[in-house]
């Protein structure tokens, strides 16, 4: 017997719903799902679709003013939001510390609790800095070492 492709597959009825998740986790989860989700709303349809191309990448190109930092943090809530990446596992590097706090403020706004733990999420200095801690020995270096500036 052949099945029908998931585009033409009947919708199950509230019948067969299946109940309402009971944990807190299950229910932040469910209230995140694309169909309802809140954080999607404000975007025009051209940013839309860059958040909700979830495979590969995707290339803005816009003018100043013009909400493309809106699109890359509602991107990042969206994948966490639809379970394609864990917050741990996305990398987003900027490069300024105010830009890196205001895309963590973001994110935890439209997504909630849901979006920290990004130790990923920050400046070309500090992602770099963390990468040679973690593996300081493989450059001859040992994990406490200090970063000298010009003063």
């Amino acid at each position: 017997m052949m099945q029908e492709p998931d585009a033409i597959r009947p919708r199950p009825s509230d019948d067969d719903a299946p109940s309402a998740p009971t944990s807190i986790a299950a229910r932040a989860m469910a209230a995140l799902r694309p169909e309802g989700a809140s954080y999607l709303s404000g975007l025009n349809p051209e940013q839309r679709r860059a958040v909700e191309a979830t495979e590969g990448p995707v290339l803005v190109l816009a003018g100043a003013g013009t909400g493309k930092t809106r699109v890359l943090t509602t991107r990042i809530a969206h994948l966490i939001a639809t379970a394609k990446a864990r917050p741990y596992d996305i990398l987003s590097v900027t490069f300024t510390n105010k830009a890196a706090r205001e895309m963590k403020h973001r994110i935890g706004q439209l997504i909630g609790p849901a979006g920290e733990g990004m130790p990923w999420l920050g400046t070309f200095h500090a992602i770099g800095t963390k990468i040679l801690r973690r593996h300081a020995e493989l450059v001859g270096l040992k994990s406490d070492f200090t970063i000298l500036g010009t003063d």
